[in-house]
C-alpha cells in the first residue's frame, strides 16, 4: 500500500481549521512529519519550537478553509461542491440521477479517460465513489460537475 502524503497533508490542513484561534493560529497536535511538509509547502510557519500552536500563512489559511468546506461540510441536494477539484479542466454534466452510483461513475471515469488521466488515478476515483454515500460530492472533488434537472 502506497501512502498519499499530499492527501494526508490536505486532511491535516483542513483539520487545523477546526482549532483556529487568534485569526491565523491553530493547535499543533498533528503528526510532526505532516506539519513539516505543510511548512515546506508554505502553508504554515516553521512548526519547530515549544509553542502549542502553529501559524498559518495567508495561503495556508485560505486553503485550510477551502479544504475544510470540501471535506467536512454537507452539500445541499443539487448544490455544486465549490471546493477545488483535482482535475478542474474536466467538466461533466449530470442530469438528475438522484445519486445513482453507476451512471455517475461511468460518466466521470469516461471523461477522465478521454482527458488522458492515468488509469491508476481513475481506479482511485472509482474506489472513492464506491466507498461513499454521496457519489456526486466525491466526483466534484475530482472533476467539475454540473447538475442539471432531468
Amino acid at each position: 500500500m502506497t501512502i498519499d502524503t499530499d492527501r494526508i497533508d490536505d486532511a491535516v490542513l483542513a483539520l487545523l481549521h477546526l482549532t483556529l484561534h487568534d485569526q491565523n493560529r491553530a493547535g499543533r497536535g498533528f503528526d510532526p512529519d505532516a506539519l513539516g511538509r505543510l511548512y515546506q509547502k508554505g502553508m504554515i510557519d516553521d512548526p519547530a519550537g515549544t509553542s502549542q500552536s502553529v501559524t498559518l500563512t495567508d495561503d495556508g489559511l485560505q486553503r485550510s478553509k477551502q479544504l475544510f468546506g470540501t471535506m467536512f461540510t454537507r452539500q445541499a441536494v443539487g448544490q455544486l461542491n465549490t471546493g477545488a477539484s483535482k482535475y478542474p479542466h474536466i467538466k461533466v454534466d449530470l442530469s438528475d440521477l438522484t445519486g445513482q452510483l453507476w451512471p455517475i461513475l461511468r460518466r466521470v471515469s469516461y471523461a477522465m479517460s478521454d482527458a488522458d488521466v492515468n488509469e491508476a488515478e481513475i481506479e482511485q476515483y472509482k474506489v472513492e465513489v464506491r466507498a461513499s454515500s454521496d457519489p456526486v460530492a466525491v466526483s466534484s472533488r475530482w472533476v467539475h460537475v454540473e447538475r442539471k434537472a432531468g
